[in-house]
């Protein structure tokens, strides 16, 4: 969730009239919500005379060409219909999965030019890739670069060199592989658009503090402020919301947080991720501690506006991670998941399915789960005054971690390290963020060596580094090189 400013409102609204707010755009704004209202309340003639005049206006608008395809078809005018539903897939609207389950357009089905214009749905899902591509190249600019990836329908739109973004596609598809085989059924039937802003553009993007990124599955659009867990998190988000698109459904903030949690700490084990306490876990536990935690009940219930608030984020996303985790190991994440499925016309917020495949009633649930959280340790956010430590500290890059400053005659600096270095990787493993590096250094100790790749510029260095202790290391940050 986030607020968002002047180019993600274009970004995420590509359809809008390309002409300023004068009376025609609002005229059109009105005309298709009213078309809409009058589907909604089945009277078709009038929508039909309303969407005319609309796409009089905008002619080519999708959504108001879809929308008159509906009109007809209710209205038995069929090749009429068939007409502006081919229209509408040319100018942008591929969503098929909608297009087969639409009962206002059920009277088309069995004809010869529908199973036509259905046979050509790669086809024109491909067109529409190269629009979005278009419209993405003329709002961000210059020093991006852009990608169809036909095979896995991606859209990439980077502030990156080549390689990052070809780790970027190679970690996306095993995430994508891993989630399928442990958690998720169905694989995505649209283009789903990675954007991978600059610092600058994102903060023109998104004005709201402390957001990382978001998903907008409406629009099959992905935007993170950097690489490593942000991008994992969201990711799981358009991988779960491409699962739900057969079964119409809209799950519970605590299922969607809850999964995109569960995976966003994950570290890759060959090509499975495996799921991973989050960072949260120690104010989760913490919470237990003071009797602050949020009751079930209540975290169930709540609303995406209320589970993403900021008094409360680091405990609802906290808590629902660390229950997907519990089932995790339990072995009963994906049976628990599917039982929702099944379930969610007659219980929409995961009670009933988590009852069932617990065998428990939800407050035993609770109760044996916090004995479980309360007994994990937490990942650390620092090694800690005798830890190991490299000796650097770090800015955040959208790509890695960027060394600031380095401690004079500190492990990085006599490594050979640089300020303006930005960190990718640590010993093989792919390290883009802090709460990615800080475990991967609890695991060693002072005197231990480290092999750390770093891009320079436009080149990739690996430095072995002899790591330090923190409370041995003393000094004040050298000047920036």
């Amino acid at each position: 969730m986030a607020v968002v400013a002047t180019l993600w409102a274009l970004l995420a609204a590509s359809q809008a009239p390309a002409a300023p707010l004068t009376q025609p755009a609002d005229r059109l704004t009105w005309l298709s919500r009213r078309g809409i209202e009058l589907l909604k309340q089945k009277k078709y003639e009038e929508a039909e005379k309303i969407f005319d005049e609309a796409l009089r206006i905008s002619p080519n608008r999708y959504l108001n060409l879809y929308n008159m395809a509906c009109a007809k078809a209710r209205l038995g005018r069929t090749q009429d219909a068939l007409g502006y539903l081919e229209r509408a897939a040319s100018e942008g609207f591929t969503d098929f999965i909608h297009i087969q389950k639409d009962e206002d357009l059920a009277s088309l089905r069995r004809l010869p030019r529908y199973e036509a214009l259905m046979g050509r749905k790669d086809e024109l899902q491909r067109q529409d890739a190269q629009r979005i591509v278009a419209f993405l190249k003329h709002e961000l600019g210059q020093g991006y670069l852009f990608e169809i990836d036909t095979e896995h329908k991606l859209i990439f739109a980077t502030n990156t060199d080549a390689p990052t973004l070809a780790e970027l596609k190679r970690r996306l598809v095993m995430q994508a592989t891993s989630l399928w085989e442990q958690v998720f059924e169905n694989r995505p039937d649209q283009y789903i658009s990675m954007v991978l802003p600059s610092a600058v553009d994102y903060r023109q993007i998104v004005s709201r503090p402390g957001v990382g990124g978001f998903y907008d599955h409406e629009n099959r659009r992905l935007i993170a402020q950097r690489l490593g867990q942000v991008m994992q998190h969201e990711f799981t988000h358009a991988l779960h919301n491409s699962d739900l698109d057969w079964l119409e459904q809209e799950h519970a903030a605590w299922v969607q947080e809850g999964l995109a949690t569960l995976f966003e700490s994950g570290r890759f084990e060959g090509q499975r991720l495996s799921p991973a306490d989050s960072y949260r876990l120690g104010a989760v536990q913490e919470a237990a501690r003071k009797g602050r935690l949020i009751p079930f009940t209540r975290l169930f219930a709540m609303d995406p506006k209320a589970f993403t608030a900021n008094a409360v984020v680091n405990l609802t996303y906290g808590q629902a991670g660390s229950l997907m985790l519990y089932l995790h190991e339990q072995g009963l994440l994906r049976n628990f998941y599917e039982t929702y499925k099944q379930g969610y016309a007659a219980e929409k917020t995961g009670r009933a399915a988590l009852e069932r495949v617990t065998g428990r009633k939800l407050a035993e649930v609770e109760r044996e789960w916090k004995e479980w959280m309360l007994r994990r340790a937490p990942p650390p956010l620092d090694t800690g005054p005798q830890g190991a430590i490299l000796g650097a500290r770090f800015g955040e890059a959208n790509d890695g971690l960027r060394i600031d400053y380095l401690l004079p005659l500190g492990p990085a600096q006599r490594a050979g390290l640089k300020a303006g270095d930005i960190v990718v990787g640590v010993d093989g493993e792919d390290v883009r963020d802090a709460n990615s590096l800080m475990p991967l250094l609890s695991e060693h100790a002072p005197g231990d060596r480290v092999t750390v790749k770093v891009r320079r510029g436009e080149a990739y260095v690996s430095v072995v580094v002899r790591l330090g202790r923190r409370d041995a290391v003393e000094g004040r940050p050298a000047s920036r090189q």
